[in-house]
């Protein structure tokens, strides 16, 4: 009867976690979407920026919400804001507000097996891949797997989510200073550079991310030294990395 007990299942908590997981998950989308429309505004200061992407998950007030129906007579405590604002989750999705401010909007799991199949068949679906990795070690390892190839044709005809290309350059850098490293480096950031909007996208590059694309065409440029022949005979050259300076505009 004791092991019995110990097996039984919390529904009630599995519910809450379930619930607490779609609520995450909407904000990410809300503010992603918010992310885009204030650079669609462009919207004068950084501190509109953040407030507009703050209430993101926000919907206008209209009449019978405040009612809670068209009939007067209804009672004042019965209306619902919005079903994101008023859920009990709300105070565990407060305390990530600001950690989600700082660029860093895609929340860190365990690690889980990359679906290579699964994750090239949408942005979002590589997203969720993506914020699933934990450490940009592993992040670059998935990359490396994924390959140029395959990143080019994703983001062909869409954007780059807002904060993913500062990600992806901070996973670059773990890239070691071999032949076949440095060209996928090279070939990963000229394919990024041809995204839709990829203008827009570096415009949204905070000042830590914009050094860490520096920090990163620097270790390239001195990976080149000792073997710059092998690299020349793949198309990699002091010229290519000059066109990536000017491409990322540092």
């Amino acid at each position: 009867m004791a092991v019995a007990d110990k097996e039984d299942i919390d529904f009630t908590e599995l519910e809450k976690e379930l619930e607490a997981a779609i609520d995450q998950d909407t904000r990410y989308w809300l503010q992603n979407e918010a992310k885009i429309s204030a650079v669609n505004q462009r919207v004068a200061t950084y501190d509109e920026f953040r407030d507009i992407v703050k209430a993101a998950h926000l919907k206008p007030i209209k009449k019978k919400d405040i009612t809670g129906n068209n009939d007067t007579s209804s009672s004042r405590g019965s209306f619902v804001w919005n079903s994101i604002a008023s859920s009990k989750k709300r105070p565990t999705a407060d305390r990530q507000d600001k950690h989600d401010m700082e660029n860093d909007v895609y929340p860190r799991s365990a690690t889980n097996p990359v679906d290579l199949q699964k994750a090239l068949s949408s942005t979002s679906e590589f997203m969720q891949m993506w914020r699933s990795i934990d450490g940009s070690e592993r992040r670059y390892a998935a990359l490396q797997q994924i390959g140029t190839g395959a990143i080019g044709r994703l983001f062909s005809t869409t954007e780059i989510p807002v904060g993913l290309l500062g990600e992806i350059l901070e996973a670059a850098l773990y890239f070691r200073e071999s032949t076949n490293e440095i060209c996928f480096v090279v070939k990963m950031l000229e394919t990024l550079t041809k995204a839709k909007r990829f203008c827009l996208t570096l415009e949204f590059l905070s000042s830590g991310e914009k050094a860490t694309c520096k920090q990163l065409l620097s270790k390239l440029n001195s990976s080149l030294q000792g073997q710059q022949q092998d690299l020349a005979e793949r198309g990699v050259t002091e010229w290519t990395l000059r066109q990536l300076h000017n491409a990322y505009r540092v």
